[in-house]
């Protein structure tokens, strides 16, 4: 693992094979627990089961035995798909959707000790509603409201528009179809909603939504009244090529966290040349700015994995590059007081760059066109990865400094700006000299910058994840 240049340090991988979507996060029993879609035996998706890790600090995670496995004959036989967790009358319970080559329903398991799970078949939602496709019914989230269950559900309305479905339950257990808690107001949106979320943030509403087909997410800000959300704001949450499937709790502290699945960004024949697909983002910390809009940044336990302090540097008013620095596991703070906003004035950082140019990855803002970049054309060499640029769009207030996180680990980069814009994605350098680093000013600007090396998230040395045994898969007996 060691050799692999693209390996992430301090954002989390399974030790072998494919992951993808953040399943079940939570807090119980003194541990954040965080399970994840899982196959066991091949480095590309299929076979889904969920893996676990769990962590006392959301920095440091311990890799756990797998958590739920396909049931033979079952609901979820062909694999065990996304959900989430809730602790139902003192019993945690996992909520997910089953598969089938007939239909997806949604599944309820249960646990004493959160890794030995029971399927437990009486409690499976097997019908979807009248428009919504026995394929286009999936990934259940839970919580708790005004002393009733609800259950979010995503969906397509007649395969055209993205939808998301509002259960009700008194006990966790029987549950009542509600009607649509919101649908795509248009077809921009995509076909498909997949992964919602919904949960109180302050005095109001989030639902963030994973689109499908695009590989995006979208949030939106507002009100639920009589068992309907009516959106007020929205706005980006991930781009496309960036971070997909986001699941968000609530900490024993009271801040909403989150996690997001980063997809490979290479070829099938890499990606099983190195044995491993998929990371997880960094733990996310969401707020509601003074306008309401969605903000997000890394938690500020991720500190705590920083070592080395690789450069410090404020500078004046400059032009061209400022600084560098060099590394492949980094953590980067960029502060640019702009003095004065110029057509085709840029600036930002670069990182992965090699001695002679060939390889390098820019993340660049242009101040009047209000655009920040993450530019890929030239982070790799290799025809078998995808380069493709990322944009976003970012207003400073008046008076607003930029301000980036940037967090590069390996193959995976997350760059946050103004704690309201994430680009999230991955590259591939080739090159081992391919870690130097730059702050750039065409302009004029006062920066301030400190980058750190970064330690590993890991406890302890890892090994293959160890399947639960064969009778902890089977469902307990259906009532008569």
């Amino acid at each position: 693992m060691t050799s692999d240049l693209h390996r992430p340090r301090f954002h989390f991988t399974a030790p072998t094979n494919w992951i993808n979507d953040p399943n079940g996060v939570c807090f119980h029993a003194g541990r954040y627990h965080l399970y994840y879609q899982y196959n066991p035996n091949a480095a590309k998706w299929g076979d889904i089961h969920w893996g676990h890790a769990s962590s006392a600090d959301l920095v440091h995670w311990r890799d756990e035995p797998i958590a739920l496995a396909p049931t033979p004959g079952g609901a979820d036989a062909g694999g065990c798909f996304s959900g989430s967790f809730a602790l139902v009358a003192g019993q945690p319970t996992l909520y997910y959707t089953g598969y089938t080559a007939q239909r997806q329903v949604q599944c309820a398991a249960t646990s004493d000790d959160l890794q030995h799970w029971t399927l437990q078949p009486a409690r499976t939602i097997t019908t979807p509603p009248p428009g919504v496709g026995v394929h286009d019914f999936r990934d259940p989230y839970v919580f708790r409201h005004d002393d009733r269950w609800y259950m979010v559900v995503g969906a397509s309305l007649h395969h055209e528009r993205g939808q998301c479905l509002l259960y009700r339950s008194d006990d966790g257990i029987a549950w009542d179809y509600r009607g649509p808690l919101f649908t795509s107001p248009n077809l921009a949106f995509g076909r498909m909603w997949e992964c919602p979320n919904f949960f109180l943030l302050g005095d109001r509403w989030v639902l963030t939504v994973s689109i499908w087909p695009g590989l995006g997410a979208h949030w939106f800000v507002g009100r639920f009244e009589n068992e309907v959300f009516v959106p007020e704001s929205d706005g980006v949450l991930d781009l496309d090529a960036g971070a997909f499937a986001h699941l968000t709790m609530q900490g024993p502290d009271g801040r909403t966290l989150q996690w997001a699945w980063m997809n490979e960004q290479r070829e099938q024949a890499r990606i099983d040349a190195a044995g491993w697909a998929g990371a997880m983002t960094v733990p996310r910390e969401l707020s509601l700015d003074a306008r309401g809009r969605l903000n997000l940044c890394p938690v500020t336990e991720l500190a705590a994995l920083r070592e080395a302090s690789v450069e410090v540097v404020t500078t004046g008013a400059l032009c061209g590059v400022v600084a560098t620095f060099a590394g492949r596991h980094l953590d980067i703070e960029a502060t640019f007081t702009i003095r004065s906003v110029r057509d085709s004035q840029k600036l930002g950082l670069t990182v992965l760059a090699s001695p002679d140019g060939g390889e390098v990855t820019r993340i660049v803002f242009w101040p009047d066109a209000r655009r920040l970049s993450v530019e890929r054309a030239r982070s790799s060499t290799d025809a078998l990865v995808r380069r493709q640029d990322l944009h976003g769009m970012l207003v400073l207030d008046e008076g607003e400094a930029l301000h980036l996180r940037v967090l590069l680990d390996g193959s995976v980069l997350e760059v946050y700006a103004n704690d309201r814009l994430a680009l999230a994605t991955r590259v591939y350098p080739v090159s081992e000299a391919s870690v130097l680093g730059s702050v750039f000013v065409e302009g004029e600007a006062d920066v301030a910058l400190q980058v750190w090396a970064m330690g590993c998230l890991h406890e302890g040395p890892r090994s293959k994840l160890a399947q639960p045994p064969l009778a902890l898969l089977s469902p307990t007996p259906m009532p008569n």
